[in-house]
């Protein structure tokens, strides 16, 4: 009796198996890379909670810088030391990579903007004003900005 048979069968196992630990190799690759992108999202990402608080605080600033009354604006070192303060913070907050949201005269985008409300003049789904920024953090939106849009 031929030890052929026998042969090729093993050597059909043996082919086998190397599929099997190849694929299983190349799925701990993918699984290994995919943990360390989830790590790095995290790390990059962990300090998410402090941002939003941040621009809250950001956005009552600017409010009063808004509604500073024109005799302030025009005569005052202060209100430019306030000025330059929100510039700083906004700029600060980019080094972090936090981006506002651009949203004047833009094509309404729901993937970055909540509409609350439309306008019936104007150019149909254009953003007519915008009710709160909104920011990005390393592209992935944090936080919608509200606008009004045209119908």
């Amino acid at each position: 009796m031929s030890d052929e048979p026998v042969i090729q069968e093993e050597k059909k196992e043996e082919e086998v198996t190397k599929e099997q630990y190849l694929r299983l190799a190349a799925d701990f690759e993918n699984y290994k890379k995919m943990i360390e992108r989830q790590l790095a999202d995290a790390i990059k990402f962990a300090n998410q909670s402090v941002v939003l608080a941040m621009i809250e605080v950001m956005d009552h600033f600017d409010q009063v810088i808004a509604h500073a009354p024109e005799s302030t604006r025009a005569s005052t070192e202060w209100y430019q030391g306030l000025e330059q303060t929100g510039k700083s913070f906004h700029e600060a907050m980019r080094q972090y990579g936090v981006e506002r949201i651009e949203t004047e005269g833009k094509q309404f985008d729901p993937t970055v903007m909540e509409a609350v409300s439309q306008m019936s003049e104007g150019p149909p789904d254009k953003v007519c004003s915008e009710i709160r920024a909104g920011y990005k953090m390393h592209e992935r939106v944090i936080r919608p900005a509200r606008v009004i849009i045209y119908k």
